[in-house]
């Protein structure tokens, strides 16, 4: 079991690593939640594989706050969650083209997009990326290593930094982080 061991204090060293602009991350990421439910906007999320799943995890969580208040608007969707829209419209178009497709079709000026990406080089985060701009949504992003090109173009971002391939460290810290967001937004919505 020393595998399990050296694994869970790698991941307390990157987290005490990374403290302070965690912290930070999460408090500005509160905050742009707050702001577009605020204005009766949407928040959308992204991601592949393990942050498809994370993206999808947080729409769940934001989801289950919004059921707490009847009178707090939060419409959270990660745009991974629907298959058959996902596998026809990357099959149709591209799969560098999903997210920038989804986004176009949904979104408005205003809303919010969250990208989740450890490398933060996917083609189809960053054309996601570039849409919101162009369509007047703010941008935020979950990154690790160091934050690839999404770093350049996000309106935001929070990396995590680890050494590059450490995948399972940041995805288990980028959950974490959308556990803390939803924790601080039901605390926010309750008081």
């Amino acid at each position: 079991m020393q595998f399990v061991k050296s694994y869970h204090m790698r991941l307390m060293e990157v987290l005490l690593a990374n403290k302070q602009s965690i912290d930070s991350g999460i408090q500005r990421l509160l905050e742009m939640v707050l702001e577009v439910s605020g204005q009766k906007g949407s928040v959308w999320v992204i991601g592949n594989g393990g942050s498809a799943s994370t993206a999808e995890h947080f729409e769940t969580d934001m989801s289950y706050v919004r059921h707490q208040s009847i009178d707090v608007f939060c419409g959270v969707t990660a745009l991974s969650s629907n298959s058959s829209l996902v596998s026809a419209t990357a099959n149709d178009t591209s799969y560098n083209d999903l997210y920038r497709i989804l986004l176009k079709r949904k979104a408005k000026s205003g809303d919010l997009l969250i990208s989740i990406s450890a490398s933060g080089n996917s083609p189809n985060i960053i054309g996601a990326i570039q849409e919101a701009k162009v369509m007047g949504v703010k941008t935020f992003s979950l990154l690790g290593f160091d934050g690839g090109r999404v770093l350049e173009i996000s309106d935001y971002s929070l990396v995590v930094k680890t050494n590059l391939g450490e995948y399972g460290v940041v995805e288990d810290i980028h959950l974490s982080i959308c556990h803390a967001v939803a924790n601080n937004l039901l605390n926010k919505i309750s008081t």
